[in-house]
């Protein structure tokens, strides 16, 4: 009873904390067809099924728009299945407020596509709806890293019926969830331990790189494990495959035509894909506490796999940076 009025109460009486939500509503289709779609569709598609996966939750990563006559950076496609004919929809993306984006959301049928597009499908042969979301990184900041390499974004996508009762009870649930993230994410705090041993590698250099993590209350950031070792593998040997991490190293790496070398410090956002999705959206809304701790900063890394860390990977955007030559 209790934690059925909780996700409510926290709504009335924290005013501060805030979710987006851009929606939109549908009729379904009057007319049916045997034709099966879904397994003939492009793979930049990913089937959205109110019997089997109505929400679905991911961290994004966004970017900002190429150029003014391009409002959306990214765009993604969502083959809308298993609706019943001529029933009432709505689909829905929501994302903590703390990270703006610039997004718009929209249904349409493929007949009206272009005749030209992979998606598009005659209205003859099917009758197939596509949701779709297009999106850009949306605010300005003197932080030059940020404007760099925008943070990734959590989000959930919500394809319901659209009856009074469903509408609110998922509306209050979601927005219930992103209040306790943004809650979590702006009362983390940050180990006194965290700041001692990043000054031991920044100034001391006594350290080659430190691992940083939440306790398991998700209240604090503490240090996971830290090190000498100059090894780039020993440093990747201590990120989970199957959860999220923060991290420093300190990256040297050669100057080129023999000039010497070159250090940096980077900072590491470790998100794998295999993590689990609690976990990655409690790191994403945490992040800013530990990275706000850390001055002398000189690269943000974003990593989801890892190929996305391997040193060539790393040395490719360090070496390209500020400072670097």
């Amino acid at each position: 009873m209790y934690f059925r009025i909780m996700p409510v109460a926290l709504l009335l009486f924290i005013s501060h904390v805030y979710a987006n939500i851009e929606q939109v509503r549908f009729f379904a289709p009057f007319t049916t067809s045997n034709k099966t779609v879904s397994s003939t569709s492009p793979s930049s598609v990913t089937p959205l099924a109110l019997s089997q996966n109505p929400s679905i939750i991911k961290i994004i990563q966004p970017k900002f728009a190429p150029s003014e006559s391009e409002k959306y950076a990214t765009e993604e496609w969502y083959l809308l299945t298993d609706l019943e004919k001529g029933s009432f929809y709505e689909f829905r993306v929501c994302w903590p407020a703390n990270n703006p984006l610039d997004l718009k959301v929209g249904v349409v049928k493929a007949s009206k596509l272009d005749p030209t597009d992979e998606l598009y499908v005659a209205e003859g042969d099917a009758d197939v709806m596509y949701a779709y979301i297009k999106y850009s990184s949306f605010y300005y900041t003197h932080i030059k890293q940020l404007m760099e390499a925008p943070r990734p974004v959590p989000f959930e996508l919500i394809l319901s019926r659209c009856t009074l009762l469903v509408v609110l009870g998922d509306s209050i649930v979601m927005q219930s969830l992103l209040v306790i993230l943004g809650i979590v994410g702006w009362n983390v705090a940050v180990s006194n331990d965290c700041q001692t041993a990043f000054q031991e590698l920044k100034l001391g250099k006594s350290l080659k790189f430190i691992i940083f993590a939440l306790n398991d209350s998700k209240t604090e950031i503490v240090v996971a494990e830290k090190s000498s070792d100059p090894s780039y593998d020993e440093f990747i040997a201590n990120l989970p495959e199957n959860d999220c991490r923060y991290a420093v190293y300190d990256f040297e790496y050669e100057l080129a035509g023999n000039e010497g070398k070159r250090s940096k410090i980077c900072f590491f956002t470790w998100s794998p894909d295999s993590a689990p999705v609690r976990s990655k959206m409690t790191y994403a809304s945490s992040k800013d506490a530990i990275r706000r701790s850390l001055n002398g900063i000189a690269a943000e890394i974003q990593g989801t796999d890892f190929s996305e860390v391997a040193y060539e990977s790393v040395l490719d955007k360090v070496s390209k940076g500020p400072g670097s030559h």
